[in-house]
C-alpha cells in the first residue's frame, strides 16, 4: 500500500542517531509522517500524539530496543525550512498552535525571538508565572477550599482531585503542609 502525497507535498527521510529496527521514516512538508517497512515496503500513514506540552510526537523504535522521539515540527523544520543564521536555533510555531505542522508555519528564530514567542503563548493562553519558577495550577482560594474539604472528610480524594485538576499526590502534599502550608482552610 502507497500513501497518496497531497497536492504539493514533499517527503524526506528522517534519520535517527540510532538504526530503526524494521522501518524507514520519512516527513512531509505538511507535517505528515509515514513508515515504510525496510522487507515489504508497505507504507503507513504514523498516528502522531502530543506531549504534555502539546508538541506533536511518534514513537520510534531503534535498534537495541529503545523507543526513540520523531518531533514533528522539528523534522519539518530540518527538512524544509532553511534557518536565517546560526543563531537562529529554536524552532516555533508562527501562529502559536503547536497542532499547525505545516512548513508554512514552522520558523527557526534566535533566542531573544523564542522568548518573545513564550511570552506571547503565555499571554494568548493565560498561563500564570508564579514568582518561585514553574506556573502554579491552583490558587490560594482553591487550595483553601480543597483543605476544607480533606478536613471533612466526606468527599473522596480522587473526586477532590479531579474537580480541580490535580493529582491525588498534590492533595496529599498539601494535607501534610508541603505545599500551600501557609493557606487556611476556608471556612
Amino acid at each position: 500500500m502507497k500513501i497518496d502525497a497531497l497536492a504539493g507535498e514533499k517527503w524526506e527521510k528522517v534519520t535517527f542517531k540510532r538504526e530503526t529496527k524494521a522501518k524507514n521514516y520519512y516527513i512531509s512538508n505538511f507535517g505528515r509522517a509515514k513508515s515504510i517497512d525496510k522487507t515489504t515496503k508497505e507504507e503507513r500513514l504514523m498516528k502522531t500524539h502530543p506531549d504534555h506540552r502539546g508538541f506533536f510526537r511518534a514513537s520510534i523504535k531503534v535498534v537495541g530496543n529503545l523507543n526513540q522521539a520523531l518531533y514533528v515540527h522539528k523534522e519539518v523544520a530540518k527538512h524544509f525550512v532553511t534557518p536565517p543564521s546560526d543563531e537562529h536555533i529554536y524552532v516555533i510555531h508562527k501562529d502559536l498552535n503547536r497542532k499547525n505542522n505545516h512548513h508554512s508555519n514552522i520558523i527557526w528564530v534566535n533566542e531573544i525571538d523564542w522568548k518573545l514567542y513564550i511570552k506571547e503563548r503565555a499571554k494568548k493562553f493565560g498561563f500564570k508565572k508564579s514568582t518561585k519558577g514553574g506556573y502554579y495550577k491552583l490558587t490560594a482560594a482553591q487550595v483553601a477550599i480543597i483543605k476544607k474539604q480533606l478536613l471533612n472528610g466526606k468527599t473522596r480524594r480522587k473526586m477532590i482531585a479531579k474537580r480541580f485538576g490535580v493529582s491525588t499526590t498534590q492533595l496529599k502534599r498539601i494535607e501534610r503542609g508541603e505545599n500551600w502550608a501557609h493557606v487556611e482552610p476556608a471556612k
